[in-house]
Formats: structure tokens, sequence, C-alpha cells
């Protein structure tokens, strides 16, 4: 595998008396910072008519983020593929690996709202129909230049192609087993396991172990299909991450802003009854269960250390922005969590 790399994971929720343009230059904030250290990539969520997403268009906010900083590269983590026109989208791509200097990955996916979907007049398995009709076509338009429509019509030349070349690299983040082994054969970077709805540390051990036996084997048959000749890819996860000079400190703060998170997380399960997904959490279980990471930085890096050892995993991306947290409390955090929960991390798994 890849030494052990580091990212950022993020929704741009909506944060109590703050307004839209103040969470929006926070953010930017927060990414200068995370582009001023070893943060690999910055993943943003893509979601729909809820305050769990005030950036529905992770494209615009990209745009603005890739004039703000110059090392980090910039994922979509997810464009929700089956609610774009496919041209559009593999314009806006073309556009936003110039804007950022080659600095573009994308992830795609299928969309976890069935409730968000139907806002887009998409019902039952249609998102699932439409990704897999529609990937293809994104997929042979940013490899060679020219968009063929499914189901027909004249080839379109693409006037701002992908900087990079064959395309950038791909992300597919994904809570089903079932997707591992073909995302293993085509090289994905995969992020398997999310926050406090994560799966245990045994079963992303599991999966990583699956992964990347599908890959070593599709490589050996030259059919890795999307990912980076030489290159090996991410298996990794996220977490929430709050760090703070005491466990008690970082406990004080995580209580009222992850409860403000869970609030925007589960608006939409709420809206339309589904009391299973909207029920409240147990904070001191996830942390037990090693799902939400908070603490003082030796706390912080145990966890980490865990997860990577444990999980068998070379990503982690952090989440250090949410729900009610200041951003001057999240800047601390993502400082601490550079300066000396990092060092630690690689000191424990490189000596293990």
């Amino acid at each position: 595998m890849q030494d052990l790399a580091f990212g950022l994971f993020d929704w741009i929720d909506e944060a109590p008396g703050r307004t839209v343009g103040e969470v929006y230059e926070d953010r930017l904030r927060l990414l200068a910072e995370a582009d001023r250290s070893e943060f690999a990539v910055y993943h943003l969520a893509e979601h729909h008519g809820a305050p769990l997403g005030l950036s529905p268009s992770p494209a615009v906010f990209l745009a603005a983020a890739a004039r703000e900083t110059s090392r980090i590269r910039l994922a979509p983590t997810t464009f929700i593929v089956p609610l774009y026109d496919p041209l559009r989208l593999v314009e806006e791509i073309g556009m936003l690996d110039h804007l950022s200097g080659g600095r573009l990955d994308i992830g795609v996916g299928k969309g976890s709202s069935p409730h968000e979907a139907a806002m887009f007049g998409l019902t039952g398995p249609q998102p699932a129909e439409r990704f897999e009709e529609l990937m293809p076509a994104i997929l042979e338009a940013l490899e060679t230049g020219v968009f063929r429509r499914p189901g027909g019509g004249d080839p379109i030349p693409l006037h701002v192609p992908v900087a990079q070349r064959p395309h950038p690299p791909l992300w597919y983040p994904t809570s089903n087993a079932a997707s591992i082994p073909r995302l293993g054969d085509e090289g994905y970077n995969v992020i398997f396991g999310f926050g406090f709805v994560s799966p245990p540390l045994d079963v992303i051990r599991e999966q990583s172990k699956l992964f990347f036996e599908r890959f070593r084997a599709s490589a050996e048959r030259g059919t890795v299909r999307y990912g980076l000749p030489g290159t090996t890819p991410r298996f990794g996860l996220m977490r929430h991450v709050l760090v703070a000079p005491t466990d008690d400190e970082a406990l004080e703060l995580l209580r009222p802003a992850f409860a403000d998170h869970h609030t925007n997380f589960t608006h939409l399960w709420r809206l339309h009854g589904d009391e299973k997904r909207s029920r409240p959490v147990d904070v001191d279980q996830l942390l037990a269960d090693g799902r939400l990471y908070a603490g003082s930085p030796e706390t912080v890096a145990r966890q980490v250390t865990e997860a990577v050892t444990a999980g068998e995993v070379n990503y982690v991306a952090g989440s250090f922005a949410w729900g009610s947290l200041d951003v001057e409390t999240s800047l601390r955090s993502l400082r601490l969590f550079r300066d000396e929960v990092i060092p630690a991390v690689r000191r424990e798994t490189t000596a293990s």
C-alpha cells in the first residue's frame, strides 16, 4: 500500500448564528490552513434541500477554494452523478481541473438519500440506473476529450478537456461492502466507513484486504480501468475530529456542537418520519467504539493509530468543522492534529 495519507472531509453544514456567507468564509480559512500542511485532499460532499449541505454545487465552492489554495487537492466527494446532465458535468470538471492547476480529484456516486433524489424527480431504482447509464460516457469523455451522449447523437468535442491525463484521480465513497470487489478491480480510491455510521474496524479491515487483493490481481492482469498508472489506490475511512489541549475541554466542546451537526445530518429523515435514521446517538458509545475522535493530541493519536493498524487503511479523512463549532476551535483542532497527532501516528505505524 501507499504510505499513510491524511485528508479533510466536509459537508459545510449550517452553523447557528452564522450566515451562509460567513460559513463559507470560515471554511475557506480552514482550508487555507490545511493547504499549508501535509493534508493531501479536501473532500466536499453534495447534498440538497437540507441544512447538512450548504454546498449543493460542490463545483462552485471548489472553484473559490482553488483560488485560495495552491497545494491541497480538491475533491467533490461526491458529484451525485444521476442529478446532472452528463455533458454539463464533464465540462464543469474540465473547468475545475484548469482553475485548480491540475489539483482536482473526482468523487462520483449514486447518492445516499432517496429524499434528495426525489427532489430531482428520481425515485426507486432510477438513481442507480441513471448512474450506470451515465458513468461510462462521463469517463470516456474525460479520457478522450469527446462526449458521446448515451442513447446516441453526434459526438461533441470538449474545448475545455481535463488538464490531467488520462483523467483526474477518481474516488468512490461507499458503505456498501458489495461494491468493494468492483472498486478494487477498477482501481478507484475508496472511503469506506463514515463517522458515526461507520462499521467496526474488523469489518473495515476485511474489506481493505479484499480491496487490495482484487486490485493487485487486476493490476497483474493489466485490467485496472480507472486507476492511474504506477499508483496504488487509497482505501480509507472518515471521522469527525476535535482535538483540544485536554480531553475534558475537547469533550465539553464536542457535545453541543455534535448535537447541532446531528440535527443537520438527520433533517430530511426526521422530515419524512424515519425514526430509525433520525434517533439520537450516544456520543460516549461512539467515542468508545472509535467512530468519533475527540480529546487531547495524545488521545486522538491513539484513536487514529488504532484505526490505521486495526483497520489496515492507508488513508484517514478528518472532518474538523461541523455543527456549532466556531472557526477558531476548528482551526486549533486542525493545527493540533497536524502538528502533534499526525507525527505521533506516523511514528507508531512506522514502528509497527
